[in-house]
């Protein structure tokens, strides 16, 4: 972008911003989103002239680049390549190998019958299929090579490890290896199909120029079975079978030959010579061919020979030796190989019968129980069935040769299948997946063992989440023994006390052998401090499963019910849930204005209770001054004058210290000292008379009995009033701590739900457009949800 068109769009910008500026403020909400979008668009404007340019920039590279190859190779070069590599796709390397594997038996069976044809003419071929048979044959054949040669220009390689995927130079990388070869092979077929050419035969050797891309099929076949011990263990014995009857073929055709050459020059050879087998000359053409490999198949094979056919010239004892000699070495290779084959094949349960020797000779040192020892020997043996040929020794030390890139996209492709299955793949990037697919670890259990258990916290588990790729298990929400759901492959699970850090909610047991992919809730947090943007993604699913109850952010959902706001250890059709979220709402004051209620009001006659009360005070107290005045008189004088007998402890120290206190009251009140004279008065006549004052005397004990018997009634009614008051207390503060504790557990969630008020999903009628009144939403609440409240606030206080 030129400075000139910058200068525009900043001038257009600033004409903007000058305008909404001059707006009313009723207009200035719309001119802010007016200004986004200029903003939106001159970006996108800048951006998309960026990468033109890129692209420019791209395109003349290009052209430079393609500028030196017609340099190098000339234009007529560039054009046939175009013009053939325009309208084909690039194939794979691994899409193409069932028809490297026809073409591979459509060449061997052309080498097997290269040398008949050559050798035994003709003749052999047309007493098996007529012309038109043969012409077909070999048209097919002929067909099929330059197929597999077309097809070669645009099948793709690798190159240091590197798939590469451009044309020209799948297309020069052909043609510079393995395109000469085929083309003399093919050239023989299109002689032999467009020439007689009986009496040059020999030219039709030239076919066994298509070696090479043979071998290069034998190679992609062997990397495509390296995995199947039993698949490449047979084709490895295939190959040597194939070898040795191509050379039993090939010596047998010679041995004809020289058969021929000796009847010939007139000399005894093993063809005109009658032996068990008759004249062997006079017989058909194939016969003949029978009886050649059969002597051919006993020299190769077992180095002798049983008599019946036999060398009767120089020539052929000289080749018969020849034979000799080189089946000595074909055997001892073929025994050798054959030999190494069988030592790999049993290598491996060699290894595993030594490992379960050894285990089993220590659990007998130790005298470990039968029971455990019969369920490690069965535990073994699942996962050596399981595991297969796997050796993970020697999978480490190759990962430690790789490069790191080379390891990483290694890790994701094999182990992070399950990154990409799940619900990782929706929320997280690719390089942070790819970081997190080197932490993830293989695990196994046997039936029965137990990969999670309930209320596990950090201390005690790692948290992580485990993702089946083998067996099943089952699960069990909070401390039942009730089975609630049963995974099985790609399935996961683990996911809450992972994202979240809390402790388990469920059990999770293994149903049968089974192997899971874990990584722990410390290797993902560690990794996802290198990535902001992850970690951002992380804290919203986290916040969201914690406070909103979005499961199906996890593609979770209830066992019970299927629904994705709960677990199955809180599903409210099995289990008592609080609606904690409506009983915030709903206790909430949601209007701000608090209308006034007109209340009529009467005026009251006003009664003087204080100095009604202060008087009636005034009399009891009295009342109780003289009661008790008169018992301590009566008590005293009576004791001095020995005429009642009253135990000391009849009176109670408390009373003691009464009478002191009414004492001292009676020389503060003169009330008191009046009603006390009169008293005085009142014994002074009794004495004078001593039939009333026994009489008298009587009385007072009995109205002293009488009055300790009263106040023990008081003193026990008042004990049992302090008892009732305790017990009242005590119900009153159980039921305070109730309370307390109620509120305890109830708090943070309510504070929660508090601060989460505000967020739209907790409102049930939110409008997005309506977002500065959203209180106002809640105002048509009907009195019946009040009351409500209040019901349900008196139920918690009686609780």
């Amino acid at each position: 972008m030129t400075s000139f068109e910058m200068q525009e769009q900043y001038s257009l910008q600033d004409s903007l911003l000058s305008d909404v500026s001059s707006m009313s403020i009723e207009q200035r909400s719309r001119s802010r989103t007016l200004n986004k979008t200029v903003k939106w668009k001159l970006e996108q404007f800048h951006e998309k002239n960026v990468m033109q340019e890129e692209q420019e920039k791209i395109q003349r590279v290009i052209k430079i680049y393609d500028d030196n190859l017609n340099d190098e190779h000339g234009h007529s070069d560039n054009n046939f390549f175009e013009e053939y590599l325009s309208w084909l796709p690039v194939i794979l390397p691994k899409r193409v190998w069932p028809w490297k594997i026809f073409v591979a038996i459509t060449t061997l069976f052309v080498f097997f019958e290269v040398p008949i044809y050559v050798m035994y003419g003709e003749d052999f071929w047309k007493e098996l299929i007529n012309a038109g048979g043969r012409y077909a044959l070999f048209y097919g054949i002929f067909i099929i090579l330059l197929t597999d040669m077309l097809l070669d220009f645009v099948t793709s390689y690798y190159k240091h490890g590197n798939l590469v995927l451009d044309k020209r130079k799948i297309a020069m990388h052909y043609f510079y290896g393995y395109f000469v070869f085929d083309c003399v092979a093919l050239f023989s077929c299109v002689v032999r199909l467009a020439v007689d050419t009986n009496n040059f035969r020999f030219i039709f050797f030239m076919f066994y120029f298509k070696l090479p891309s043979l071998l290069r099929i034998d190679h992609q076949i062997a990397e495509l079975i390296l995995l199947h011990k039993r698949l490449r263990t047979f084709y490895q014995i295939t190959k040597m079978l194939i070898f040795m009857f191509f050379c039993f073929n090939f010596y047998c055709c010679i041995w004809y030959v020289l058969g021929i050459y000796g009847d010939k020059i007139h000399i005894n050879t093993w063809l005109n010579v009658p032996g068990n087998f008759g004249i062997i000359k006079d017989k058909s053409i194939h016969e003949i061919y029978f009886y050649s490999f059969y002597f051919s198949l006993n020299v190769l094979s077992t180095t002798m020979g049983f008599g019946d056919i036999s060398p009767m010239n120089i020539y052929e004892c000289s080749f018969a030796l020849f034979g000799v000699m080189f089946a000595v070495v074909v055997f001892a290779l073929n025994i050798n190989n054959f030999q190494k084959m069988m030592e790999e094949y049993n290598s491996y349960y060699m290894q595993r019968f030594k490992q379960k020797v050894s285990i089993n000779k220590f659990m007998e040192q130790k005298n470990v129980p039968s029971e455990l020892r019969e369920r490690i020997r069965q535990y073994i043996n699942e996962h050596w069935a399981e595991e297969g040929s796997r050796d993970q020794e020697s999978e480490q030390q190759v990962f430690e040769i790789l490069a790191p890139e080379l390891k990483q996209e290694l890790m994701y492709q094999s182990l992070g299948q399950f990154l990409q299955r799940t619900m990782f793949a929706n929320h997280f990037t690719k390089p942070f997946l790819k970081e997190l697919a080197q932490k993830i670890r293989e695990q196994s259990f046997s039936q029965g063992d137990e990969i999670i258990g309930v209320g596990s916290t950090e201390q005690t588990d790692d948290l992580s989440i485990y993702y089946i790729v083998g067996g099943s298990v089952i699960v069990k929400p909070g401390n039942s023994e009730i089975i609630k759901k049963k995974l099985g492959l790609y399935s996961y699970f683990g996911e809450w006390s992972f994202f979240t850090g809390f402790p388990r909610t469920g059990t999770v047991n293994a149903r049968e052998y089974s192997q899971v992919y874990a990584i722990t809730r410390a290797d993902f947090l560690e990794t996802l401090k290198k990535f902001p943007e992850d970690f951002e993604m992380y804290c919203q699913i986290r916040d969201k499963l914690l406070f909103t109850k979005e499961y199906n952010l996890v593609e979770q959902q209830c066992y019970t019910c299927n629904n994705s706001d709960h677990y199955a250890d809180q599903c409210p059709k099995t289990h008592y849930i609080p609606l904690v979220q409506e009983l915030i709402e709903e206790s909430t004051v949601l209007d701000l204005k608090q209308d006034r209620v007109k209340i009529q009001r009467f005026d009251r006659k006003q009664w003087a209770t204080r100095a009604n009360a202060t008087t009636l005070i005034k009399g009891l107290n009295n009342n109780k001054l003289k009661k008790k005045a008169n018992l301590m008189l009566k008590t005293q004088r009576a004791l001095k004058k020995n005429t009642v007998k009253i135990d000391k402890p009849l009176i109670p120290q408390w009373q003691v210290k009464e009478f002191k206190s009414l004492d001292e009251e009676q020389a503060a009140n003169p009330m008191v000292d009046d009603m006390t004279e009169s008293q005085n008065l009142n014994y002074q006549s009794i004495d004078n008379d001593i039939p009333q004052r026994q009489q008298q005397n009587q009385q007072l004990k009995s109205f002293a009995i009488q009055t300790l018997t009263q106040s023990a009634m008081q003193q026990s009614a008042l004990i049992s009033s302090k008892v009732v008051e305790n017990s009242n207390q005590s119900q009153q503060q159980s039921r305070d701590n109730m309370l307390a504790e109620y509120q305890k557990i109830l708090q943070p969630t309510i504070k929660t739900g508090v601060e989460q008020f505000d967020a739209p999903a907790n409102y049930k009628n939110y409008y997005r457009k309506y977002n500065s009144n959203n209180y106002q939403e809640f105002k048509n609440i009907k009195i019946i949800e009040k009351n409500k409240i209040q019901n349900m606030r008196q139920s918690i206080i009686l609780k």
